[in-house]
């Protein structure tokens, strides 16, 4: 039993060391009920925050971040393809027989037909500042921020665009994205708040592999130009371009 229990602890061991974590980050995962359609959008100082996601199209959404266990994501998206809750995903991927990690790690899990009840897990030890924020079919969650405005300030803007019947869950997204960016975001990139940002939303007919709305921009230079910008001018231009 203790040569067993050694050989899983040097292969998560291994698994973390090899990874790429995306550390400070932060996330917003909703669900439109009306539409049912489900995203994601995300920020990091790392190079690819776009790991994070993982989507149940006309199911949910779930990002593994801080050290981001991505057979956790991978198991997540399986049980909200199959319907489960957003608290039974949370619960399953924090079990110690699951991942003996798992206070490392900062999950968000949003399901249609549980939108009153998102699901969020941060480790005690990840890094802080460490925190979530929750609403109606949202959930913001964030770790390695500048405070709590990050996710709060995120949330207010997603409530406040999802009071304009004219603004899409994209636009919604896309809102608390830059709210959050606006407040601080990673603490760690100073002005340039991320070096990598992205946003996902699928249509319930979309395939678990091709959303409708996918767009991802990769690691800037440390310094260089804020990521989230760079979303916004791919955004409104694929918002031009349906």
């Amino acid at each position: 039993m203790k040569s067993k229990q050694l050989l899983v602890l040097v292969v998560i061991s291994l698994s973390l060391l090899f990874s790429d974590p995306a550390m400070a980050t932060w996330s917003i995962t909703a669900v439109d009920p009306k539409t049912k359609e489900v995203g994601i959008a995300g920020a990091s100082c790392t190079d690819f925050v776009f790991g994070i996601a993982g989507v149940a199209p006309g199911k949910g959404v779930i990002v593994a971040q801080a050290m981001s266990n991505m057979a956790a994501k991978r198991q997540g998206v399986k049980m909200l393809l199959e319907g489960a809750s957003p608290q039974a995903v949370i619960a399953a991927i924090t079990d110690p027989d699951f991942d003996l990690n798992f206070s490392l790690q900062q999950y968000g899990v949003v399901a249609l037909g549980f939108e009153n009840k998102p699901a969020t897990y941060t480790g005690v030890d990840t890094d802080g500042w460490r925190g979530v924020a929750h609403g109606y079919g949202v959930s913001i969650q964030g770790n390695t921020l500048t405070d709590a405005r990050v996710v709060n300030d995120a949330l207010a803007a997603f409530e406040a665009a999802a009071k304009d019947n004219r603004m899409s869950l994209a636009d919604r997204l896309m809102a608390a994205l830059e709210a959050g960016a606006v407040n601080g975001g990673d603490n760690r990139c100073g002005r340039q708040k991320a070096r990598s940002a992205f946003i996902i939303v699928a249509k319930p007919t979309d395939d678990i592999k091709a959303s409708y709305l996918r767009i991802n921009i990769p690691g800037q230079e440390e310094g260089g130009s804020n990521p989230i910008k760079l979303l916004r001018i791919k955004y409104d231009a694929w918002r031009k371009s349906i």
